[in-house]
């Protein structure tokens, strides 16, 4: 199994090694515009395809944003093979838009993959190759890990490896930055990071302040409110991380909570912030509408009952975020990142900027 490892890195470096090939042959390098340098808080967003609907490389600049991280590398098996689904040309035109670059890799969610990764040196070190070999290529800023669902036990293995990846980027103008969870009590989404560890290595921790109420939850709740947002962002900084090195997490999108039959059993749907708007336009003059204002969550709460069946969602929506995104100078974080680009609605991006740079309150 090593041996196969040692080879497909062999392999792999052999075709990507920058400016060759196996030969020794010079490759004609392409000139590309010189990345933006980011000042003030980071503002980043994600895009989770390839897909011309939500390609920030084409689309206008969205205001405020100085940092996209598409959803391009996956560590597809055990030996530490990164399947790769970079965009040709994407990083040029998101430099020449002002907006830095930090793609992300992600586990696949997989804790049984992730665990052979983990005790593999041979594995560890291949993963790190091919992302700096796509770096070296695609000329991109940083990169963004998104390792999640991972055994506790292997909590100190994934510190050693970021620390392993920092080492080997050591020199280099390359943004580290890492996606982790609120601190809780749920071994393999929370407990399986030592955050404090982990901010030591990493230029950002991405603090995912989501999902409080997960999808597969029989009983319904918001995305994300204000106050359960605030006691994440505390606990986190109460664990060591400092506060300059927190990037805080916002969802664009929320859950349309169902009740069939009214049996006291909810399932859950993902709602986008223009399906949410829409779907206040259907049912609001249905008799069973309710729509309340949650001072302690910051957000509305809007519920009906139809065919026999109780619907309820949190809705996020600018307002929402708004009082989030106070969070921002309120603890003197580093900026924020939100999931995903294509659920907002347009006049998120007016108020955000203005949220996390307003003066603390």
């Amino acid at each position: 199994m090593k041996r196969l490892s040692s080879l497909l890195m062999v392999l792999f470096l052999c075709g990507t090694m920058a400016g060759t090939g196996c030969a020794g042959r010079k490759t004609e390098k392409k000139e590309v515009p010189v990345a933006p340098v980011r000042s003030g808080p980071v503002t980043l967003v994600w895009q989770h395809k390839n897909d011309p609907s939500v390609d920030l490389s084409r689309l206008d600049k969205v205001p405020g944003i100085n940092v996209v991280s598409p959803v391009w590398y996956t560590v597809s098996n055990e030996y530490g093979l990164v399947e790769d689904r970079t965009e040709p040309g994407y990083v040029e035109r998101a430099h020449a838009k002002g907006y830095q670059v930090w793609p992300l890799i992600s586990n696949g969610f997989n804790p049984d993959r992730t665990h052979q990764v983990l005790k593999d040196p041979h594995a560890q070190r291949f993963v790190i190759d091919q992302v700096l070999a796509l770096a070296d290529t695609h000329h991109f800023d940083g990169i963004n890990i998104d390792f999640e669902n991972i055994y506790e036990k292997d909590r100190d293995a994934l510190t050693a490896f970021v620390a392993y990846m920092r080492r080997q980027v050591k020199g280099r103008p390359f943004v580290l930055s890492m996606d982790v969870t609120v601190p809780s009590d749920n071994p393999n989404w929370s407990r399986c990071y030592d955050r404090k560890a982990l901010s030591r290595e990493v230029d950002y921790l991405v603090l995912m302040t989501y999902d409080q109420y997960p999808r597969l939850s029989t009983v319904p709740g918001p995305t994300a409110s204000y106050n359960w947002d605030e006691k994440g962002v505390k606990a986190t900084l109460a664990g060591g991380v400092p506060a300059e090195k927190i990037v805080f997490g916002i969802p664009l999108y929320m859950r349309l909570w169902k009740d069939e039959g009214k049996t006291g059993t909810y399932k859950a749907q993902t709602l986008s912030m223009k399906g949410a708007e829409a779907l206040i336009r259907e049912k609001s003059s249905l008799p069973t509408w309710k729509r309340e204002w949650l001072p302690e969550e910051k957000m509305v709460r809007c519920s009906y009952e139809e065919d026999g069946n109780a619907f309820v969602f949190w809705q996020e929506d600018a307002l929402s975020l708004y009082y989030k995104t106070r969070l921002i100078p309120k603890y003197k974080l580093a900026g924020l990142a939100a999931w995903r680009f294509g659920f907002e609605t347009s006049d998120v991006w007016r108020l955000l900027p203005y949220g996390m740079t307003k003066p603390a309150d």
